[in-house]
């Protein structure tokens, strides 16, 4: 790999690889990983709105559905445009990708930190008072989530205003300038916005699951398998958040050593940069596996899925093949009707009778009958049958 005094000084990928089997090996190893992560999240997102719609809902599951969407729009937005760009030795995007790649990068992995801190505080409060948070209001998420995604698309700004296009000769690049009246705040904000986007929200979010696994002690009303069901759930909550952290940090430390060195310090080498992005783009996949793992409420609401689109399936297929069924018949009917002149009356042709119809030709009938008639059989209608009392009917009949 080739070494550049300027690398850092790219944004949206850097377009200095000189090396064609890492110029083809990059691509196709953020390609397999685009594919396993979108489908794993898109499992993550049905199963969730599939329990969501059978009133299986908490402040943690929302916030999951967050999460995983996040990592859906990194995976569908940033991960294919960074492959496109290592691939290539000049920008050719133009200028308002230039200035939205790494903002949004970054922004969707700040909303992704502070995703996560919130998880593990409703977590918390799950654990600590269970009664007070088995349902899931709405408006709690969506005011968590506008909060989030509020702060985190405020905290990159500076990856925007200071992101633009450079043409160095037939090559154009896409860079990160900072001009001489910005290097004062562009140290201070060196210092604070990895604070604000990742230091205190993983503080937050450890100090969280530490409080509830502390607060996970026997009790009276509760039996071990209840304990062990809530402590193995923390843990695994609490194991998204460590991935995220671990597999963040190389991006910061060569981000942040890029911008507290010493002036003629080197740079921080290729190597390291290549594998902070693929590590950080490798953690949109790493939800979806733990959920698969470890949760069988996961596994449950993926088995209840499957059916439930299998059985659409054929719903859908089935009303097809009716649909498909009445169409011939109707093209059937239409010829007959069509040739009625040589092959006799057609389906629609057949006379038919409605219960209505059967109504009024029986009043009509019995409006017909003559009055004698009528007469006659209403008095045998209303002859009372001659009583027989006889107890020894057949003494009279030897005598007749």
């Amino acid at each position: 790999m080739n070494s550049s005094a300027e690398l850092l000084e790219y944004a949206g990928g850097f377009q200095v690889l000189k090396e064609e089997d890492l110029k083809v090996a990059l691509p196709v190893v953020l390609g397999v990983i685009c594919l396993v992560g979108l489908a794993g999240n898109t499992m993550v997102v049905t199963v969730l709105i599939h329990d969501f719609r059978q009133g299986k809902s908490s402040v943690v599951n929302g916030l999951i559905f967050i999460l995983s969407a996040t990592d859906l729009l990194i995976l569908l937005l940033c991960v294919p445009l960074r492959a496109v760009t290592y691939s290539k030795p000049s920008w050719t995007f133009g200028w308002l990708l230039c200035k939205s790649s790494d903002y949004f990068l970054h922004a969707c992995l700040s909303a992704k930190s502070f995703t996560l801190a919130a998880v593990g505080h409703a977590r918390y409060k799950h654990v600590s008072s269970p009664q007070k948070s088995i349902h899931c209001r709405c408006q709690r998420v969506l005011a968590l989530t506008c909060s989030v995604w509020s702060v985190a698309l405020l905290l990159p700004i500076p990856h925007w205003l200071f992101s633009n296009t450079k043409r160095n000769g037939r090559e154009t690049s896409c860079v990160l300038e900072i001009p001489t009246y910005a290097s004062n705040f562009m140290k201070a904000f060196g210092i604070a916005y990895p604070l604000a986007a990742y230091g205190i929200p993983m503080t937050f979010a450890m100090a969280c699951y530490i409080k509830a696994l502390l607060l996970n002690k026997p009790r009276r009303n509760r039996t071990l398998n209840r304990r062990y069901e809530i402590r193995r759930v923390t843990m695994m909550l609490w194991g998204l958040s460590v991935a995220f952290a671990a597999m963040r940090l190389p991006d910061w430390v060569a981000w942040m050593w890029a911008r507290h060195r010493k002036a003629g310090s080197p740079m921080p080498p290729i190597a390291l940069l290549v594998l902070a992005q693929v590590v950080l783009f490798a953690n949109c996949t790493v939800n979806p596996l733990v959920f698969l793992a470890l949760s069988e409420d996961f596994k449950d609401g993926l088995r209840s899925v499957w059916p439930l689109a299998a059985c659409r399936k054929a719903r859908r297929s089935s009303a097809d093949g009716r649909g498909a069924a009445t169409t011939s018949l109707g093209q059937r009917g239409g010829s007959g009707l069509a040739m009625g002149n040589n092959s006799g009356p057609s389906l629609r042709a057949l006379p038919t009778i409605s219960g209505r119809e059967d109504m009024i030709i029986c009043r009509d009938v019995a409006q017909s009958i003559p009055p004698d008639v009528q007469h006659f059989w209403q008095d045998r209608k209303n002859a009372a049958p001659p009583e027989n009392n006889d107890p020894i009917p057949w003494e009279r009949q030897e005598n007749s």
